[in-house]
C-alpha cells in the first residue's frame, strides 16, 4: 500500500479530493450536481409514485435509481407510529394525547420512537406529523392533529420534527392546508383570509420548516375554491417564498387534480401514482406547457431533501417484515398515555384512589372498560396492536390484595347501577370512536353513555368518570360525578396507564 501511495500519490490525492469535496457540498449542492447527470425519463421517474398497496406494505414508494446510485423511497404512515395494518410494530397513543402533556422532550421522544420504528420496517420517508388546527371540534381526524391552539401546536411540532429526523427518516408535515373537516374533505373549499392564515394556519406549518422539515404534504380540499395542491399562492408564494421552505411537496393521495396547473402550482410530488406527473407530465414538457426548469427545480427539491436526511450516506436496509417493537418502546407507550391523561375534575381529592382500606370494593363499568374499549382512531393514522391492556384489565393487576374489582358493561344500566351502588367507588369509562373519511355527527357520547353515567351517580357519590375521546365532548353530568379524566386515545398501554 505504500508502493501504491508513492507511486500514484496524484491518483489517491485526486481521489481523496473528490471524496472530501463530495461531503463538503450542501444538500443542494450535490443534488444539483446529481441532477446534471439526469435525463428527462429520469427526472420524470422522480416526481410520481408507482402503485399504491393500502394494506400490509408501503403506502408509496418510488423505485430507486441504480445508475445514479438513487436509493429507493418507502413512505408510510402515520403520526401514531407505524400504519397500513402493519404488523410487529407499538401501537402508542395517538398525538393529541402526546400533545395533552404540554411536554417537548415526550414529544420528541415520541417522535424519535415512531421513526425508529418506521427505519426498521424500511421507511425512509415518515408521513407526519399532522398539525392541521382542530377549528372543527367533531372533525374525523382530530386525534392525529397537535389541538386547536396555533401556540401549543408550533411548540410540540418542533421536538416531532427533529425526533423523525434524527432516525434518518423524513419527517412529513401535513395537510397544507386549512385540512379541517373530513365531510366532503375533497370537495369543500376553505375560504380563508390573509391574516387568518398567517395567525391561526400557518403557525405550525411555519415552526416546522424552521425546524428544517423535509416534505410538506398538501391536502384534499379546496382552498378559496382553488384545490390545495395546485394553489399558487399558499404553495409558492406563502410556503416556498414568504417561509423560505426548500424542501419537498407532495400530495395527499390521490390529491392531484391536473398536470401543468399542479406542476406550476407548486405540487413536486404526485402520491401514490402517475396519474398526472407521469407520462402526462412528460408530454407537457417536450410540448412546452410545463417548463422544464420547473420539472428541474421539483427533482432538485426531492434529492436536497434526501441527501439533508441522509438518504444516499446511510441507506436504508429495513423490511416491511422485520419486528420493530421493543420493550423501552411499550414503556414509553405507557409513559405518553399516563402524560397525556388530563384531570378535568377531582372533587375532595377523590383521586389519586387508596386501596390500603379493608375489603375495598371498585365497581368498573362500561363496554369500553373491557368489551369494546376504545384506544386508538382509524384510517391511514390507525396502528395494528400486537396485544391491548384493557382499563378492567390494568385496575385489577393494579389493585391490592384487600381490593375487590367487578365490572358490569354497559348493556344494562339497571344491572350497572345495582353494581355501582354496592361498591365503595364506581369507574365508569366512556368513549366517542373517531376517524378518518367521515366527521363525528355531535359532541355528544353515543349510546346510553350519558344516561348510564346519570343513573350511577345518583346512587355512587363516588363516581369517577374516563372520557376516551379525540376531543370535545358534551359532560351533561359534570356536575354529579366526583371526578373526570380524559384519556384521549392512549394506545395499547391503555389499562396500565
Amino acid at each position: 500500500i505504500v508502493v501504491l501511495v508513492v507511486m500514484r500519490n496524484k491518483v489517491i490525492f485526486i481521489l481523496l479530493s473528490m471524496y472530501v469535496c463530495a461531503f463538503a457540498l450542501s444538500p443542494r449542492e450535490r443534488a444539483l450536481a446529481t441532477l446534471s447527470q439526469m435525463n428527462l425519463s429520469e427526472k420524470i421517474h422522480m416526481v410520481h409514485g408507482e402503485s399504491f398497496q393500502p394494506y400490509f406494505d408501503y403506502a408509496g414508494h418510488i423505485t430507486g435509481n441504480t445508475r445514479l446510485e438513487i436509493p429507493r423511497l418507502n413512505l408510510q404512515d402515520g403520526p401514531q407510529g407505524v400504519g397500513d395494518l402493519v404488523f410487529n410494530v407499538t401501537c402508542f397513543p395517538t398525538a393529541v394525547t402526546v400533545v395533552a402533556s404540554w411536554d417537548r422532550t415526550l414529544m420528541y421522544e415520541f417522535a424519535q420512537a415512531m421513526a425508529r420504528e418506521q427505519r426498521i420496517k424500511g421507511v425512509n420517508i415518515h408521513l407526519a406529523p399532522m398539525v392541521n388546527i382542530a377549528r372543527i371540534p367533531t372533525s374525523g381526524r382530530n386525534f392525529e392533529s397537535f389541538g386547536e391552539d396555533p401556540y401549543l401546536s408550533s411548540q410540540m411540532v418542533v421536538p416531532s420534527v427533529n425526533g423523525i429526523q434524527s432516525q434518518g427518516v423524513l419527517a412529513t408535515v401535513k395537510h397544507w392546508v386549512n385540512n379541517n373537516q373530513e365531510y366532503e374533505r375533497t370537495k369543500v373549499s376553505a375560504n380563508v383570509d390573509e391574516r387568518t392564515q398567517w395567525e391561526i394556519y400557518y403557525p405550525a406549518f411555519q415552526a416546522a420548516v424552521e425546524a428544517g422539515v423535509a416534505c410538506v404534504m398538501c391536502s384534499y380540499n379546496r382552498i378559496n375554491g382553488t384545490h390545495a395542491c395546485e394553489n399558487s399562492q399558499t404553495i409558492n408564494d406563502d410556503l416556498k417564498g414568504r417561509m423560505g421552505f426548500q424542501g419537498m411537496v407532495m400530495s395527499d393521495w390521490y390529491a392531484t387534480h391536473s398536470t401543468a396547473a399542479s406542476a406550476i402550482g407548486g405540487l413536486d410530488m404526485e402520491m401514490p401514482d402517475m396519474i398526472y406527473f407521469g407520462p402526462v407530465l412528460e408530454a407537457e414538457i417536450l410540448l412546452k406547457k410545463v417548463p422544464e426548469s420547473r420539472l428541474d427545480d421539483m427533482v432538485t427539491r426531492i434529492l436536497t431533501s434526501m441527501y439533508a436526511g441522509g438518504l444516499f450516506d446511510n441507506p436504508q436496509n429495513g423490511t416491511i417484515m422485520a419486528d420493530a417493537t421493543s420493550d423501552a418502546h411499550i414503556l414509553l407507550a405507557r409513559k405518553l398515555a399516563a402524560s397525556g391523561t388530563v384531570l378535568l375534575k377531582n372533587t375532595n381529592n377523590i383521586l389519586p384512589l387508596s386501596t390500603q382500606q379493608t375489603q375495598y370494593k371498585i365497581a368498573v363499568i362500561g363496554d369500553d372498560a373491557n368489551d369494546s374499549p376504545i384506544f386508538t382512531g382509524h384510517g391511514s393514522g390507525h396502528v395494528t396492536n400486537a396485544y391491548l391492556i384493557t382499563p378492567l384489565h390494568g385496575i385489577t393487576v393494579r389493585s391490592g390484595s384487600n381490593t375487590s374489582v367487578e365490572y358490569a358493561n354497559s348493556q344494562s344500566i339497571p344491572e350497572a347501577t345495582k353494581l355501582a351502588e354496592q361498591a365503595d367507588v364506581a369507574i365508569v369509562f366512556v368513549g366517542v370512536q373517531s376517524q378518518e373519511g367521515e366527521d363525528r355527527p355531535n359532541l355528544s357520547l353515543p349510546g346510553n353513555a350519558d344516561e348510564l353515567i346519570d343513573s350511577i351517580a345518583t346512587v355512587q357519590p363516588n363516581t369517577i368518570v374516563v372520557v376516551h375521546t379525540s376531543g370535545a365532548v358534551v359532560m351533561s353530568w359534570r356536575d354529579k360525578v366526583a371526578a373526570i379524566l380524559c384519556a384521549f386515545y392512549p394506545g395499547q398501554e391503555d389499562g396500565h396507564a
